[in-house]
């Protein structure tokens, strides 16, 4: 009895190490703001306890509506996405944590954690917290030298041109805007020219300005030169099409200038809304 206890964790180990490597190559973890089993975001301070957790193993975490470094929107397939997934019995909370790449493809699941108490925000957190065990088990440490190079990522959503890096790198005066949208770099200085008509809006604290381009609208957050989402022209004249790195959905202009934003879920089943109030 002995030696399968032995062998079993042995092969436990081998396999959280082969975990751990795969995690390695990554750089940075994006926690939603809310999850899909809660009804608000951040709900029982769910989202925030994720972050939290995840920082305490040693990853470099941001919550889907913070300012994010440059190196994340031009190397999206450096960053896995964070979810929590509820499979709750009758007596039980039960929690697994998810992490997903840029292609939408899950590269770790936790066993699940659980927790007896019947309070839901005792409950919830206690499976999270236990889940997590699973995540400390990995031992993460980002290892540059592990990240795959760019031909050996399946479907990597940005083609960088030679002649955008070489610019970068030689830190040339005119600037390479990374679009926060996959497959798209725009070669353009500081938001000014061809965009125009500068909008401020604001939803939950969060001020964001809208600046017209050839296709429809880029949008950015305050002192950020890097727009997080667009808003692309469609047949109708009133309604645009919503497109940043995590979700798309429809979007248009209400009768008094706010923009009305509706979110497609990851599940594709149901969508939110969100507003921008327009402040000028």
């Amino acid at each position: 009895m002995k030696k399968i206890y032995l062998i079993f964790a042995l092969l436990l180990g081998v396999c959280f190490t082969s975990i751990g490597q795969d995690l390695n190559s990554y750089k940075y973890v994006v926690v939603p703001e809310k999850f899909e089993f809660l009804k608000e975001p951040n709900e029982y301070q769910m989202n925030a306890l994720t972050k939290f957790l995840f920082e305490k193993y040693g990853f470099t975490v941001f919550m889907e509506s913070e300012l994010k470094p440059a190196d994340l929107s031009l190397e999206p397939c450096n960053t896995l996405y964070a979810d929590v997934i509820e499979n709750s019995g009758f007596l039980k909370t039960n929690l697994q944590i998810s992490l997903k790449n840029c292609n939408n493809q899950v590269v770790f699941t936790s066993e699940e954690g659980s927790s007896r108490e019947k309070d839901f925000k005792m409950a919830y957190q206690s499976a999270l917290r236990d889940a997590f065990k699973y995540v400390a088990a990995i031992n993460y440490k980002y290892d540059e030298k592990s990240v795959l190079p760019k031909k050996e990522i399946s479907e990597a959503p940005v083609e960088v041109k030679s002649e955008s890096v070489k610019e970068v790198k030689e830190n040339k005066v005119e600037e390479v805007i990374v679009s926060a949208i996959p497959g798209e770099i725009q070669k353009n200085p500081k938001p000014s020219g061809k965009l125009k008509n500068k909008r401020l809006f604001v939803s939950d604290n969060l001020e964001v300005y809208l600046l017209e381009s050839e296709y429809g609208f880029q949008i950015f957050q305050k002192e950020m030169e890097e727009p997080f989402a667009k808003l692309i022209k469609t047949s109708s004249a009133t309604h645009f099409i919503y497109s940043t790195l995590q979700n798309t959905g429809m979007a248009f202009f209400d009768a008094t200038g706010n923009l009305i934003v509706e979110i497609l879920a990851e599940n594709g089943n149901n969508t939110s809304i969100k507003t921008y109030k327009l402040k000028n």
